[in-house]
C-alpha cells in the first residue's frame, strides 16, 4: 500500500519513478526509529547498492518531503531524522543514547486554537519532540508498553 502511495505520489508530482527512489522509500518505511540520512545511506550501500552516493539519499528524501510521504524531524541532538508520517504522531527523544520513538496512542496536543486566539497567528503545524532518557538508558528491565510497541534503535542512526 505505501509503495502504491509513493507511485501515485510520484506522477501526481511529475517525478520519475527509478529503482533508487523505490528503495531508498522501502527502506525509510522499514524503519520506526527515525534514521537520519546517513544511516539510511550506510545500511543500503552495505545490503543493495554499494554505488549509492549519500546525495541521492539526500535528494530523494527531499523529495519524499516535497511530496507529502516524509518528514525531517528536527532532534535536539542537531541531526535531521526522518519519518514516514503515517498517521498524526509527536516524538520522544533520549538524551543518552538518540533513540526517537513515536507518541501515538492518544497524545494529543491541542495548542494551535489557543495560540490563534491569543496571538492572531495563525497555526499550520505543530512538532513536538519531548526530551528524557529511555527506559534502555535508564536500566529498566519492564518497559512501558508504548515503549515496546514503537522504539526499535537502529544500528548507526543514533
Amino acid at each position: 500500500m505505501l509503495l502504491e502511495r509513493l507511485i501515485q505520489a510520484l506522477k501526481a508530482h511529475g517525478h520519475s519513478i527509478t529503482s533508487q527512489r523505490v528503495m531508498i522509500f522501502r527502506a525509510l518505511a522499514r524503519h520506526r526509529d527515525h534514521p537520519t540520512a546517513e544511516a539510511l545511506y550506510e545500511e543500503l550501500q552495505r545490503e543493495h547498492a554499494p554505488d549509492l552516493s549519500l546525495a541521492t539519499v539526500y535528494k530523494n528524501l527531499h523529495v519524499f518531503e516535497e511530496i507529502g510521504l516524509a518528514r525531517a524531524v528536527a532532534s535536539p541532538d542537531g541531526r535531521a531524522r526522518f519519518d514516514v508520517p503515517l498517521a498524526p504522531h509527536h516524538h520522544l527523544f533520549c538524551t543518552r543514547c538518540g533513540a526517537m520513538v513515536d507518541i501515538e496512542d492518544g497524545v494529543h496536543v491541542e495548542i494551535g486554537p489557543h495560540l490563534e486566539e491569543e496571538t492572531g497567528f495563525r497555526v499550520t503545524g505543530l512538532e513536538l519532540v519531548l526530551q528524557g532518557v529511555c527506559p534502555t538508558c535508564q536500566g529498566k528491565q519492564n518497559k512501558p508498553r508504548l515503549w515496546r510497541q514503537t522504539s526499535r534503535a537502529a544500528k548507526g542512526s543514533a
